[in-house]
């Protein structure tokens, strides 16, 4: 094979024109050249000797077809401008016998036309074949695998994502029905008789050779008269779109063990625990008050682990309306239920797959959906509502509950075999109160934080005001030590804050403290603000009491603390 392929191409473009020259006239020997600009031969062919390098007197600058540069008894030249924007080029031919000097020259234009023509050609498909393989080295490495059949099923293109997806070779298998390629129904040959395609559906492939869990689309292509002529079909793993929708969807850890300020002793036992913990693939539960970081430790258990490019998922589970959890967790298929959507909907358990799950208050989940909860922590499988099979998965589960699981398995409202299901690991964190010690930490971090988001200049805690924070009992814990900070630093313009006023420390939420009394010139909706964000203070944060003592549902009450902004800010460095 030849070091210099555009040498090549000139010598088979060259030896074209020898060939057409030949049938011209009854000459012994031709020889053509194209010599470049300085003269010097670029490429040559025929039989005919010509010069390394030809003496041009009287040559024309401006190039043009069949423009006569000089003439002899051997041989004569003719300038050609070539498409390929080296400038101008000579044709150079000679002839042996040589005929008549006109002759020669009337051959020397029309091979430099040819040579100009042919050499234009010579580019244009070398310029699609260049296309072509750009385009092919873009379809091999887009994540997307990509087939092509013809109207009769015939594979016609296959490439290195679908071959892999799909666990057959490409090189082989194309030219063959597509039924043969592969070893389960071929779906899409269906719409040869349809003419109807579809947009990313859900796929699962289970056979001797694929185990797959695809999002999959497939158009038909139709010819002038609306015939079909092959159909395009294009798909990618499941995980990419699951991980695509928990990135938007906000579900992501991002909370490391470096982040979570302690240094006390009570604090540093539990992050050792934690860490050792984060190494294991086993379940953990994690106890704690309202208010003491227990989302935060799940999200480090989880950067901390092999999961950690994996999803992580939270789930309050006392959020969840009571007719809709089972199908938040483990999904659904299409038409199972009135309301659900046409094409089905993955649960957060797919969701999680490869990553981790974190259920938030788990002592909440109904005794019904506990049974199939149990079910997927034993089998490692979920099952839609309306599904006729179960779907492997690969999560692990981070549970955490406020309230002591044990006493609820006594009282025969939580299960007993799904308490030793989920306490294989446990942690216990502590309230802010057996950590004092970390108080000025957080105090000063949270009002750095605060002061660089709000482009305050900064503010310090003088001594009375540090000592009110740590002789405190904050049954609020660290939530609770946020909200008073954020309200200081909103409504206490100095510089210095010397001191917080006393009727800060009731335990009341921030705006049931600053809330005036209901009266009549109030309307329905602040009446009820305020008696939400004082049922929510009184309770210490905890939710579950705060819903009895309103006489409302939890999902309802969350609903209102979202609605009227009672929620707590989790932002920033967290505890």
């Amino acid at each position: 094979m030849s070091a210099d392929p555009v040498r090549d191409a000139w010598v088979e473009v060259l030896g074209r024109v020898r060939d057409a020259l030949a049938a011209l006239g009854p000459f012994a020997r031709i020889g053509v050249a194209l010599l470049g600009s300085d003269a010097v031969v670029r490429a040559a062919a025929g039989d005919a000797l010509l010069p390394d390098r030809l003496v041009l007197e009287g040559c024309a600058a401006d190039p043009g077809a069949g423009r006569v540069a000089a003439g002899s008894e051997a041989g004569a030249c003719a300038l050609v401008a070539m498409p390929d924007g080296d400038g101008p080029a000579v044709f150079c031919l000679g002839l042996d016998p040589a005929p008549e000097a006109p002759e020669l020259i009337r051959f020397a234009r029309l091979g430099a036309a040819l040579c100009g023509q042919w050499a234009a050609l010579a580019l244009k498909s070398r310029a699609f074949e260049k296309m072509v393989s750009e385009q092919a080295a873009i379809i091999n490495h887009i994540s997307d695998g990509l087939i092509v059949i013809d109207d009769v099923g015939t594979l016609r293109f296959m490439n290195a994502p679908a071959a892999r997806i799909l666990g057959v070779d490409a090189g082989s298998s194309i030219g063959k029905p597509f039924s043969e390629v592969i070893d389960f129904d071929p779906h899409i040959t269906a719409i040869l008789e349809t003419g109807t395609g579809y947009v990313d559906r859900e796929l699962r492939i289970q056979s001797s050779k694929v185990n797959a869990h695809l999002v999959d689309t497939a158009v038909p292509v139709f010819d002038e008269h609306g015939k079909i002529v092959s159909i395009v079909n294009t798909f990618h793993e499941m995980s990419r779109a699951r991980n695509l929708s928990i990135r938007i969807a906000g579900d992501f850890a991002r909370y490391r063990f470096a982040d979570i300020v302690g240094r006390s002793p009570a604090m540093e036992t539990t992050l050792a625990t934690a860490r050792r913990v984060a190494a294991s693939e086993s379940s953990v539960l994690l106890y704690g008050e309202s208010g003491t970081g227990k989302e935060v430790f799940a999200q480090a258990i989880h950067n901390g682990s092999r999961r950690s490019r994996g999803p992580f998922v939270a789930v309050n589970c006392a959020a969840l309306p009571r007719d809709l959890i089972e199908s938040e967790l483990f999904g659904y298929m299409p038409g199972s239920f009135t309301g659900a959507h046409k094409a089905g909907r993955p649960g957060r358990f797919e969701l999680a797959t490869g990553g981790t799950i974190f259920l938030d208050e788990i002592s909440e989940i109904p005794l019904d959906v506990q049974v199939k909860l149990l079910r997927v922590l034993q089998e490692r499988q979920v099952t839609r509502i309306g599904a006729d099979a179960s779907a492997d998965i690969d999560v692990r589960i981070i549970a955490a509950s406020n309230r002591n699981l044990l006493d609820l398995v006594e009282d025969r409202r939580f299960r007993e075999d799904l308490y030793y299901r989920l306490n294989v690991l446990r942690l216990d964190l502590p309230p802010l109160r057996q950590r004092l010690e970390d108080i000025a930490l957080l105090a000063e971090g949270m009002v750095s934080r605060l002061c660089r988001q709000w482009n305050r200049p900064g503010v310090t805690l003088a001594s009375h005001a540090m000592a009110q924070l740590r002789s405190y009992h904050w049954p609020g814990n660290v939530r609770q030590l946020q909200n008073l900070i954020e309200r200081g630093i909103s409504l206490i313009e100095a510089d210095v804050i010397e001191a917080f006023p006393d009727d800060w420390f009731d335990g009341s939420a921030p705006v049931a403290d600053t809330a005036p009394e209901a009266g009549p010139s109030m309307s329905l909706e602040a009446v009820e603000r305020m008696a939400i964000g004082r049922a929510v203070g009184h309770c210490d944060f905890n939710v579950s009491q705060a819903a009895k003592v309103l006489g409302i549902s939890r999902p309802t009450l969350y609903k209102k603390m979202k609605q009227y902004g009672l929620l707590p800010a989790d932002r920033g460095r967290p505890y």
